[in-house]
Formats: C-alpha cells, sequence, structure tokens
C-alpha cells in the first residue's frame, strides 16, 4: 500500500511481473516500459528461466531498481508465472513479460480508481500490433466481456490484472502449453469472482509472438476447458468453424495472396478498413 500525498488516499501495491527466457533483444524495453510507470505502489518481479544469453546481465543492470529478480531453471512459462506470482507481495499482479510493454507510463495510474474498487479481475484494452511482408498494422481493441472465456480470451492476458490472492487460489494450470491463462480466468469467472472491463489500453502486444502458436494445439486446448461450461452442440459449432478456417480456408486464402500484387492486397486492406503503415 502506498498513501497518495495528494489526496491522502491509499494505493493498493500492483505488483508487476516479467518472466522472460533468452531474450537479450527486447527484455530491457519490458524493463524500461514498467520502471517507467506513474503510478505511485509498484513492485517488480522478474523470474528469469535461467537464460543461455546476455538476458540475466541486462537485468541485472537495473537491479538497483528492481524489487525481486531471481535465475533458475523452470517448467515452462506458466510455470514461471505461477513462481512469480508467489515472490510478489503487491494487493494486484499483472504479467508484462518479455516483449511486451505498457501502452503508455500512466496506465497504471489511469486504472487506479478500478484498483480500489471491489473488483478481483480487471481487464483492459489492448493494442495490437502486425507486421508482414506489406506492411505495420496497429489495432486498438476493447476488452470483451467474461461471458465469451469459454472459447477465447477477451484481452490479452498482458492487459488483466488480478488479485494475487486469487492468482494463488487458481494456479495457472501447467499441462495447457497456450491456454493457461484463458483456463485461470475462466475458473475465476464461474468461482463468483467479480470482473471489471475498463476502455485504458494497458499494454501493446507483437502478434508476432504468437505465430509460433501451432493452431492445431490451441484449438484442442480451448475444446478441452470449454467442456462443462456450454453445451456439446455449441462447441462443436465455435471450434469446428475455427479448424475449418485453420485447415481448410486459411491456406486457400495465404495461396491466394501469394498470387496477388502487393498493390492489390494493400488496396483490398485499405478498403476493408483494415491497412496500416508501410515497412
Amino acid at each position: 500500500m502506498h498513501i497518495n500525498s495528494r489526496n491522502g488516499s491509499v494505493s493498493p501495491t500492483v505488483s508487476v511481473v516479467t518472466v522472460v527466457y533468452n531474450a537479450e533483444s527486447v527484455i530491457a524495453d519490458t524493463i524500461e516500459s514498467v520502471l517507467s510507470q506513474t503510478y505511485s505502489a509498484i513492485e517488480y518481479v522478474v523470474v528469469d528461466g535461467n537464460s543461455s544469453d546476455d538476458t540475466w546481465e541486462i537485468i541485472q543492470g537495473y537491479s538497483d531498481r528492481i524489487d525481486t529478480a531471481v535465475t533458475e531453471p523452470d517448467e515452462g512459462i506458466y510455470n514461471a508465472m505461477n513462481k512469480g506470482a508467489e515472490l510478489a507481495t503487491g494487493e494486484w499482479v499483472v504479467y508484462m513479460n518479455a516483449g511486451d510493454v505498457f501502452a503508455s507510463p500512466h496506465v497504471l495510474a489511469e486504472l487506479e480508481e478500478a484498483l480500489t474498487s471491489a473488483a478481483d479481475v480487471i481487464l483492459g484494452g489492448v493494442e495490437k500490433v502486425l507486421v508482414d511482408d506489406y506492411e505495420t498494422r496497429r489495432f486498438r481493441e476493447a476488452p470483451g466481456s467474461p461471458d465469451v472465456l469459454w472459447k477465447w480470451m477477451p484481452t490479452s492476458h498482458q492487459s488483466v490484472l488480478v488479485r494475487r490472492k486469487h492468482i494463488l487460489a487458481y494456479p495457472f494450470d501447467t499441462r495447457y502449453r497456450w491456454c493457461a491463462d484463458q483456463d485461470q480466468l475462466l475458473r475465476l469467472y464461474d468461482s463468483g469472482k467479480t470482473f471489471r472491463t475498463e476502455n485504458t489500453i494497458i499494454s501493446v502486444f507483437d502478434c508476432q509472438s504468437d505465430q509460433v502458436r501451432t493452431g492445431g494445439l490451441y484449438i484442442r486446448e480451448r475444446w478441452h476447458l470449454s467442456k462443462d461450461h456450454v453445451s456439446f452442440p455449441k462447441r462443436c459449432l465455435q471450434f469446428g468453424k475455427e479448424w475449418a478456417h485453420c485447415h481448410l480456408w486459411g491456406p486457400i486464402v495465404s495461396r491466394l495472396r501469394s498470387l496477388l500484387p502487393e498493390s492489390w492486397i494493400l488496396r483490398l486492406r485499405r478498403l476493408r478498413g483494415t491497412a496500416g503503415t508501410r515497412r
């Protein structure tokens, strides 16, 4: 807790947790983004998975401004995120992992009213960055309703703040490779925890990191976690459409796009309102 000198109010501590492994090219950007926050009560925890590059050396360069930093082998990202919550001491936890950044230095300060509310989970907006061979595109998205958690995340995990006690009570299920964050939020929602949505853009998410995600596994994991939450026909309809897009329609679209001139693709994007800036 921190007493705000301007109005005497008590600001709950937000623990920002960064988990990282072999990310020497981006870890400094993430650290600088966290340290630039103007919110008055921040604890910063960094969990390194025993990186073999210069990541740990870069982290040590900020040791006087990081509250807790450890480097040791882990069993994957969600195991490291659980570890980060255990090391943290704040009322709230937000995960800003290597390569992630806050949308501005004032994000957490703008959320102070929500942080002092009775909410258990805060969902904020996200700015998604898509880079391809043609251009860089940025899309700002407000958070969706938690009602959609059975099929997908209502926002990116970098734009979610959860009370630490709930993360400890409902830790990430490390059996999931891609969807433990969605599974955790779904379990919190089903247990009756209070979700609050904020239009504040909390994080900037580089969607290139999603390109390593295997579409089939991603669909199967969400199929599994949706069990007992909606009817079997509804699950079949949702994930059947996704499977068809991933394995049938998607490859066809990619092939057609490879045959079109670049000028046509950019023109189509402008017509659809999905254009960006040229690289």
